[in-house]
């Protein structure tokens, strides 16, 4: 009996007990219904597709980053975690540099469309004329444009509306290689701490002294004409002879007296032996193989890819149009899409916004040339050459000109290269060819051009 007591004991107790948290329960929902008492509604997740093409990246204070999606992958961590208008969820998806149009204008009106673009100015701001990118006049407040370099604001706005973000630059030099130059006996040109400039007449007599004096499979110069990869600084390169290379309306002006003389320099280098045999079937990456081995003299590099080479390089900016020769920036940023949704256009704008205000991501440009000045300022002991590098600034020209269409122009502008080296086309009618088939794309550019609104 003892025990069964003791059980009934026990079930009584348990029934209280199951009686006080139904009771407890019941207020609670009593209480949540009650004025003044708000219920915690769920909220729809905002998601977001940042897309990013696959491309290096140093941060002078964190060795762990190597590639600039793993910056924008932090990026979304932190806003993910600290936004408060909505759920976000940020998604970073990689793309190889040679598939900008698919991976972005080719999806427009597709679940794979990107909401934002991080990438290389020249091959962004095509997109801007499609009308699907949005101003970012919003996101500039005063104290982001005043910390943010002032030449870079002029290559962020078209029609006065700020479309891109700018985030860092690179600026592009060439290298050459020191120990090459001392075993052909130009120990002259090597210079310690600076920039060099050489007239084209050194640079006539360096090639042809690489050439007559490195030993078989090596070789003076990059070259090539594949692809459009790396045209960028075929480009700079018919400066030489002092062209301008775009004309006073921004477009190509090759049939020049100047222009001619470039392309003739040019192409006289396959004969000379200044290039690497067949040069116009080689792609840039197939130079940098060749100069990362020992096999090249010349080569083109930027103040982040220095890095790699130490002090077995110096460096040159490329010959022409001035007595300092010149050099070429590639300003990276963001972009915003509108694909439809204004909750996401805002969101993505919300995002640029954090990112903006926050010194410890601006930071993480720190490798490169940072757009924020005071970045700039905070690690400039620690960034390679900084000094250098911003003092070499007024020799920077602008590749672009005021083209809507780059990648058309991009498009075009290496066949003729290609067919220059070859010799199947002289200077003058690869000038004339050059001339024709990219100012009809400027052209093509200019009348299919839109804008956001």
């Amino acid at each position: 009996m003892r025990c069964a007591r003791k059980a009934g004991s026990a079930v009584r107790g348990w029934l209280a007990k199951a009686g006080a948290m139904l009771l407890a329960a019941s207020l609670a929902l009593g209480s949540a219904a009650l004025p003044g008492c708000a219920v915690q509604e769920p909220r729809d997740t905002v998601h977001l597709l940042v897309k990013v093409p696959r491309t290096g990246h140093d941060v002078v204070f964190d060795e762990s980053i190597a590639y600039a999606d793993q910056v924008i992958s932090r990026m979304a961590e932190g806003f993910e975690r600290s936004y408060d208008g909505a759920d976000v969820d940020i998604e970073v998806e990689v793309f190889e540099q040679n598939q900008y149009d698919t991976a972005i204008e080719q999806s427009f009106d597709s679940g794979e469309a990107a909401d934002m673009l991080y990438g290389d100015y020249f091959n962004m701001s095509t997109y801007i004329h499609t009308g699907r990118v949005v101003p970012l006049d919003d996101v500039v407040t005063d104290q982001v444009r005043e910390d943010v370099f002032d030449y870079l604001w002029g290559l962020s706005t078209i029609g006065g509306h700020v479309y891109k973000m700018p985030y860092l630059a690179r600026q592009n030099v060439l290298a050459y290689n020191k120990e090459m130059f001392r075993q052909a006996g130009l120990a002259g040109y090597i210079a310690d701490g600076e920039i060099s400039s050489w007239s084209l007449a050194d640079w006539t007599h360096i090639l042809d002294t690489l050439a007559a004096n490195l030993p078989d499979g090596q070789y003076p110069m990059m070259m090539y004409a594949a692809s459009s990869q790396g045209d960028t600084h075929i480009m700079t390169l018919l400066r030489s002879a002092g062209s301008s290379f775009f004309d006073e309306t921004g477009h190509f002006d090759l049939s020049s007296p100047e222009g001619i003389a470039a392309l003739t320099w040019l192409q006289g280098g396959v004969a000379r032996g200044w290039y690497p045999p067949h040069s116009e079937n080689l792609e840039i990456e197939d130079c940098s193989s060749l100069f990362r081995q020992g096999q090249l003299a010349i080569y083109m590099v930027n103040n982040a890819s220095i890095t790699r080479y130490g002090d077995t390089v110096g460096l040159v900016n490329f010959p022409g149009p001035g007595p300092e020769g010149c050099a070429t920036s590639f300003v990276s940023g963001f972009e915003v899409f509108d694909n439809g949704d204004e909750r996401k256009v805002q969101v993505a704008k919300d995002f640029l916004a954090y990112v903006y205000g926050n010194r410890e991501l601006l930071s993480y440009a720190a490798g490169t040339l940072p757009a924020s000045q005071a970045v700039a300022q905070a690690y400039s002991g620690d960034i390679p050459k900084f000094d250098l590098f911003l003092e070499n600034r007024r020799n920077v020209v602008d590749f672009t000109g005021s083209n809507p269409d780059t990648r058309a122009v991009r498009e075009v502008f290496y066949l003729h290269i290609h067919d220059l080296l070859m010799g199947t086309v002289s200077p003058e009618e690869a000038a004339a060819l050059i001339d024709e088939e990219c100012n009809r794309a400027i052209d093509a550019g200019v009348a299919s051009s839109r804008l956001h609104g």
